[in-house]
């Protein structure tokens, strides 16, 4: 992970534009990061609003309307551990939340990644036999997701000068709310699919939408 010091951001001055061929600069620098971004937040909308809503279990405690709910608490939950996983680590021991900063934003991609394409597979081929394996799996993704943007935003301050950084941090809704459109409009197409595939395989097709129709 690229760090600037202080005295490099001290020394520059903050009210200057930055000319075409700086904010190309800062552009390129982000690009690397820019897709794991794009691809990490599809994959946790995917999940959230087409996968999960078609995973309903009949050995599960609770009713098959009410599965989405416990799905969403608990991705909540993990997604708020994960934001604050570094904060924790400090409290415990002051250099444990330094040491912990995870500039290969590609490998927790990749976490999520895979974590979508199980759960879809599970949705498809219904071979999981309790709801709790999904509810790590959805811990897991939120998880996931609340670490990689804490990161983010680690990698984006720590790799370009201080008159940088307030373009540079404009970017990051980019590939974010890129990643959820693409997300929302795929997921048009997906949910309906998981679901009908479902209801052929399943007897009682309640167990095959776990949202509310009302």
């Amino acid at each position: 992970m690229c760090e600037t010091s202080n005295k490099d951001d001290e020394e520059n001055d903050e009210g200057t534009s930055l000319s075409w061929r700086e904010k190309m600069m800062v552009i390129c620098q982000l690009l690397p990061h820019m897709l794991p971004i794009f691809i990490t937040w599809f994959s946790e909308y995917i999940i959230v609003q087409a996968v999960i809503t078609t995973l309903a279990f009949p050995s599960s405690p609770f009713k098959p309307r009410d599965h989405y709910e416990y799905y969403i608490v608990v991705f909540v939950v993990g997604k708020m551990a994960g934001r604050s996983y570094l904060l924790v680590l400090s409290y415990i021991k002051k250099d444990w939340g330094e040491k912990a900063k995870f500039p290969y934003l590609w490998v927790l991609c990749l976490v999520e990644v895979m974590d979508l394409l199980f759960l879809v597979l599970a949705a498809w081929y219904r071979f999981l036999p309790s709801v709790w394996i999904v509810l790590l799996l959805v811990f897991v993704c939120g998880l996931t997701v609340g670490a990689f943007y804490v990161n983010v935003v680690i990698i984006f301050r720590n790799c370009l000068q201080q008159k940088y950084k307030e373009f540079a941090m404009g970017y990051i809704d980019l590939p974010l709310t890129g990643g959820i459109l693409t997300a929302a409009v795929l997921g048009l197409y997906v949910e309906p699919l998981l679901r009908e595939h479902c209801m052929i395989l399943m007897d009682n097709t309640d167990f095959c939408f776990t949202r509310t129709q009302s």
